[in-house]
């Protein structure tokens, strides 16, 4: 057995479940032996894309997502996607060929360890036979344990040694037991609780962290027994949306409503969310509160912008333990939990003003959310779109919320979508993407369409880079810089195979979507919005005007979504 055949044993030991990849020669070899052993394998049309498919297939299942590639200038062009995975803390393996150490060809010479260490990732080699078995697997025990994405790199000299000896090959797996769920320290979490119980204006913040560790009824039980507003992080959005006291996203996008009520909040507790500078908008969001955090990760130097009170520990068993406090000493605060607060919260948004060149995003976003599916996986980009994704679509509680924001970069949502789209569960995959975002790997649909994954894709089609328009108008330069001529996505969609249509009415997205999902079709739908429609955040941060998003509920309906 060679080098590379036994790479590939080692790949379908670790129960990835599919590997997603660019075929240049330094992966060839391994490439083709998991071709013989029946191993599903995605293949992309640019480097970017498969690692950024295998981060999706990730993010969504849980597993190690493999990618893999070739040498030099194929994994440079890996670059963005791998910082992004980086810093969501994914657990990815990248598997990249390297030259033989006599190749005399200088053309593809990379340094390929600083490349890792420029981007965030931790670097593993295989080099030699006789060390593969155990290489291999760190490599793998650091992506799976540790969260961290990894470079394996092996050279080609290295692929084809012969193993002298039978190749017996333990996965990482076997080496990890997953921990218990962390128990909260009880001297910090009774510093906490005091705060907390002595508060006149509490809310509750919770973040991924709190939904990973499944903290949401002892978050809600906790918030009525403290009298807490409940809210989230943006990547947490939709975590309470059927809870009267949810006030939304805490952060930028939150609505004038909550803005107000975040104002006038006294102590504000995040569960597994970073409360750094964007979600408590460089700490002018809450002013006058105390600020506290529940999280496992070691506790920072300081906590978001400003200090504060930190418990390190599991988001689930520090609410619990916190209730349980609540209900020993016969403790029951109002709080802002008043019929005042309800009014306000519930009251309606002021009145959409209507664009009169081209559908209305926030519209479309509304009516998506009465039909939006309970079980769905919604995927979102980034750019000027985000706003109205954030502020005008409601999440279910049961959906699956994934946001590629994680470098801040364009073009990483559609390759993110495709790979959780390939992970086989029953929840159907619905992207929110930009035109701009889009055209940088359109491509990439012939890759669901190849492979028949369900995939529903809604592009917020304003014909230009939105997030640019906007600022270069707000600064006096010309917005037409940052425009383009009208580009037909439908035909583009077509091409590669895929089903495509243009959204004509506002309230026909919800049809369309569930026709979609319904007949598990690889669906574009070209919604061809307005380009002068501002979002919320944009027309607070770019334009000084008022926010005024509502905070969106999931609608009450008479059949099971």
């Amino acid at each position: 057995m060679k080098v590379y055949e036994a790479v590939a044993d080692a790949i379908v030991a670790e129960d990835c479940g599919a590997m997603f990849g660019l075929m240049g020669d330094g992966n060839m070899l391994v490439w083709g032996a998991l071709g013989k052993r029946d191993f599903p394998i995605y293949s992309a049309r640019h480097e970017a894309s498969a690692v950024g498919m295998a981060d999706g297939y990730s993010r969504t299942t849980g597993k190690v997502g493999v990618a893999s590639i070739t040498w030099g200038p194929g994994l440079t062009q890996a670059a963005t996607p791998l910082v992004v995975a980086v810093r969501n803390r994914s657990s990815l393996v990248l598997v990249v060929g390297v030259q033989a150490k006599d190749s005399r060809d200088p053309h593809q010479t990379l340094d390929h360890k600083k490349f890792a260490e420029l981007c965030g990732l931790a670097f593993h080699e295989v080099n030699s036979a006789d060390a593969a078995p155990q290489q291999i697997a760190e490599a793998f025990y650091t992506a799976r344990v540790h969260r961290r994405p990894v470079l394996l790199n092996i050279a080609m000299d290295v692929q084809m040694e012969e193993l002298e000896w039978d190749w017996d090959y333990r996965p990482s797996s076997e080496f990890h037991i997953a921990p218990s769920p962390m128990e909260p320290d009880p001297v910090a979490l009774r510093r906490v609780y005091e705060a907390l119980a002595g508060a006149e204006h509490p809310v509750l913040v919770a973040g991924r962290g709190a939904q990973l560790a499944g903290a949401r009824d002892d978050l809600i039980r906790l918030a009525e027994l403290s009298g807490a507003l409940l809210a989230t992080s943006l990547p947490a959005k939709g975590m309470f949306s059927d809870q009267p006291f949810d006030i939304g996203v805490s952060g930028s996008f939150c609505g004038a409503v909550a803005e107000g009520l975040f104002a006038e909040a006294d102590f504000v507790l995040g569960f597994g969310a970073e409360l750094g500078h964007f979600s408590t908008e460089g700490g002018l969001l809450y002013p006058s509160a105390e600020i506290a955090r529940v999280d496992v990760r070691e506790a920072p130097d300081q906590i978001g912008p400003v200090p504060g009170l930190y418990v390190r520990g599991d988001a689930a068993l520090a609410a619990r333990h916190l209730a349980d406090m609540f209900e020993q000493e016969g403790l029951r605060r109002t709080g802002l939990r008043t019929e005042e607060v309800a009014a306000r919260i519930a009251a309606p948004a002021a009145e959409l003003d209507v664009p009169n060149d081209g559908l209305d995003p926030r519209r479309i976003l509304l009516h998506l959310s009465q039909a939006l599916p309970r079980n769905t996986r919604v995927v979102s980009g980034v750019g000027h779109y985000w706003g109205f994704v954030a502020q005008h679509l409601a999440i279910p509680p049961e959906a699956e919320l994934q946001i590629a924001y994680q470098f801040g970069s364009i073009a990483q949502a559609l390759s993110q979508s495709i790979g959780m789209a390939a992970s086989g569960d029953d929840r159907p995959t619905l992207l929110i993407e930009g035109d701009g975002s889009l055209l940088c790997h359109v491509q990439e649909i012939a890759v669901a369409v190849r492979h028949n994954l369900p995939l529903v894709m809604l592009i917020l089609n304003d014909s230009g880079f939105g997030a640019e328009v906007h600022k270069l108008k707000a600064k006096g330069f010309d917005p037409g810089l940052a425009r383009w001529d009208d580009t037909d996505l439908v035909r583009i969609a077509e091409a590669f195979g895929a089903e495509a249509v243009v959204l004509e009415r506002e309230d026909a997205i919800g049809d369309l979507v569930l026709g979609g999902m319904e007949g598990g079709k690889v669906l574009l739908i070209d919604a061809r919005i307005s380009p002068s429609t501002v979002s919320d955040t944009y027309r607070k941060l770019h334009l000084g005007e008022e926010n005024r998003a509502p905070v969106l509920r999931v609608p009450a309906l008479e059949d099971e979504r």
